[in-house]
């Protein structure tokens, strides 16, 4: 009895805590939202993304709410420094087409392409974070260009433009696929020939991929099939994938 009447005193005081709990919380929550807190943007959920500083544990939050406000996407996307410009929205049927898109044309990443705004910003901080930094540490070179295998195309997810299949996110300029990398001294990384070697192409590229899992949805290598020996594979689509 003793023991019974321990816990029916307990229940009532676990419950008014959590709802203390709860409450505290959510003043907290709601003066950092109010800028009554002053925390510094790169720690605060609210504030927008700022591409130069150091990527965190926030930085995907922050890169998924873009998908949600194409306005924020573009004030971020002017951030990195990337020469695009905006597309207008563009439905071609049977799935394919794009939304929020800016056609870039940096020569960082040339020849041109077209590419949902999320997916640019999340390729100009790879390039910034991951790339250059991987370059410096594995051949004391600064990364001067990402050869690339394009990004938009209408179609499906195993290829082919039929429309029993599933559209790939290349169908809606949501996918990017970069092959090879070269330095500003001329000297060529190639996911095809380099993947699979041990010196340090092969480390820099393992880098490129693991870096790339941090900015995109979706990163694809040739550790995931054979479709993937020659490239990787980085979209924003709704599956979390880093392979």
């Amino acid at each position: 009895m003793l023991h019974q009447r321990t816990v029916s005193w307990t229940r009532p005081s676990m419950r008014y805590f959590a709802l203390a709990f709860l409450l505290a919380l959510l003043v907290l929550a709601w003066q950092l939202h109010s800028g009554r807190i002053a925390i510094p943007p790169q720690w605060n959920p609210w504030a927008p993304l700022e591409v130069a500083a150091a990527p965190n544990w926030l930085t995907r939050y922050k890169l998924q709410r873009l998908n949600g406000d194409p306005a924020l996407c573009r004030t971020v996307l002017e951030q990195t420094g990337l020469r695009q410009a905006a597309l207008p929205d563009r439905d071609l049927g049977k799935g394919c087409g794009w939304k929020n898109a800016v056609r870039v044309s940096d020569e960082r990443f040339a020849p041109a392409f077209t590419l949902s705004c999320t997916a640019a910003v999340s390729l100009a901080m790879w390039e910034r974070h991951t790339l250059q930094p991987a370059a410096q540490a594995h051949f004391g070179q600064p990364l001067a260009r990402v050869e690339h295998l394009g990004s938009y195309a209408c179609r499906n997810v195993r290829g082919g433009a039929g429309e029993g299949g599933r559209r790939s996110q290349h169908a809606s300029a949501n996918a990017f696929d970069a092959a090879a990398f070269r330095l500003e001294n001329g000297r060529r990384i190639r996911i095809l020939g380099h993947w699979h070697g041990s010196g340090a192409e092969a480390a820099f590229l393992r880098d490129a991929r693991d870096g790339a899992c941090r900015f995109f949805n979706g990163t694809l290598s040739p550790d995931y099939n054979q479709a993937h020996q020659d490239h990787f594979h980085l979209d924003w689509g709704g599956y979390r994938m880093c392979r």
